[in-house]
């Protein structure tokens, strides 16, 4: 009876190595196909920024605009929250005061949309539609000099809140397209300058 279990408890032995032993492979081949991914995400990445780079400064200037857009609606959010929290009339119509009237308003370039890649011209006219949806009924929270909470208060959770959001969905497109170092190019001289004619 005692070599039985002293034969149970060898081949319980042997079948839980080797169980750890798949164990340890699994988790091996597992770890190096991580790598593996991470090294195929790595080159994508690299790959995109390379395939970028001759228009990057087109990719510079529409991010350039996303994020101005979104902080002139954070500032305005913010100037017309302070208005409806202080009942300040003053803050209504400083957040009222705009020069957009009209979508040309934006002074969007067109050489640069007639130039740009498809895909980022997308992101740019997304971004002028979110901005200017925002901004374009600004006006009305301060009309025939009397300030409208209700409506400040709707555009403050609903609409500006929106394109906020949106603006900064488009600018996570935008993230590690251009390389830093080549953001970081000494600008002092032109391309030019390093030319033989």
């Amino acid at each position: 009876m005692n070599s039985f279990i002293d034969i149970a408890t060898l081949v319980a032995l042997f079948i839980n190595t080797i169980a750890l032993i798949v164990v340890i492979y699994q988790t091996h081949i597992a770890k190096q196909s991580l790598t593996t991914t991470k090294k195929s995400i790595d080159d994508a990445k690299t790959q995109r920024q390379l395939e970028t780079l001759p228009k990057f400064t087109w990719v510079i200037e529409v991010q350039v605009q996303l994020e101005y857009w979104k902080k002139d609606l954070q500032e305005k959010k913010d100037l017309l929250q302070k208005g409806v929290d202080e009942k300040n009339n003053e803050m209504f119509k400083r957040a009222s005061d705009i020069r957009i009237k009209s979508p040309k308003d934006l002074s969007l370039n067109r050489f640069l949309y007639d130039n740009m890649p498809a895909w980022l011209r997308e992101l740019w006219m997304s971004g002028a539609q979110y901005y200017y949806d925002a901004i374009a009924p600004l006006p009305y929270v301060y009309k025939d000099e009397k300030q409208n909470y209700d409506y400040a208060e709707s555009w403050i959770r609903e609409r500006c809140e929106d394109s906020l959001q949106a603006i900064s969905k488009l600018l996570e497109y935008l993230e590690d397209m251009v390389p830093p170092v080549i953001l970081s190019t000494p600008a002092s001289l032109s391309d030019k300058d390093f030319l033989r004619d």
